[in-house]
């Protein structure tokens, strides 16, 4: 079992890399579960909120917003939905429940390692028993926190506008090595859990 954290500043690409790694996932027989969380924007292009993505099933609801009129917990500007939050929670639970290749939980922020609400539960379920692989995205701040609360050993990726596009093809093969896989510029990627960053 390999954990991976996957972490990068704001909108610096780390739910389109967790959906890349999916996709190159499938075609290698493995089923990836799990919710990202794209962002949703305006017509001028503005953030306005997130949507959940259930990974297993390809269904999509709605998260957070930018408006006070929903009925969920509030964490800077964003306001959850409360049926939407708790849709999301089963889907990860029942995700860590089932036998699965790779459980993606997108992201654990302030509001799950501050405030014990979010996806929190699901912290309790972590690491995973069995065989199976996990990637967790988090902000670059609370990734000691994270590591702390989940112990273990994780191989940690940092995302950058640099190497945001070689991400998932060196995710995958840290997750299930192939001959052939460019193992080497893997690990240039790549830090331990025990040390610096490493950017390319």
């Amino acid at each position: 079992m390999t954990n991976v954290l996957l972490t990068g500043t704001k909108q610096a690409g780390k739910t389109t890399v967790c959906q890349r790694v999916a996709e190159l996932a499938r075609p290698q027989g493995y089923r990836p579960r799990g919710v990202l969380t794209p962002a949703l924007y305006d017509g001028n292009g503005a953030k306005i909120g997130f949507e959940a993505l259930d990974l297993d099933s390809g269904r999509q609801w709605l998260l957070a917003l930018t408006e006070q009129g929903l009925d969920g917990p509030q964490i800077g500007p964003y306001t959850f939905d409360a049926a939407g939050l708790a849709r999301a929670i089963e889907v990860l639970q029942r995700a860590c429940a089932l036998p699965g290749d790779l459980l993606i939980v997108d992201e654990i922020g302030p509001l799950e390692l501050e405030h014990g609400q979010g996806f929190a539960p699901v912290l309790d379920l972590l690491p995973l028993p069995g065989p199976g692989h996990v990637l967790i995205v988090v902000r670059p701040a609370l990734l000691p926190a994270l590591r702390r609360r989940l112990g273990g050993e994780f191989a940690i990726y940092t995302v950058t506008a640099g190497n945001r596009n070689l991400l998932p093809a060196y995710i995958t093969q840290e997750l299930w090595p192939r001959r052939g896989n460019p193992q080497a510029q893997s690990s240039k990627l790549k830090q331990s859990s025990h040390s610096s960053s490493i950017s390319v």
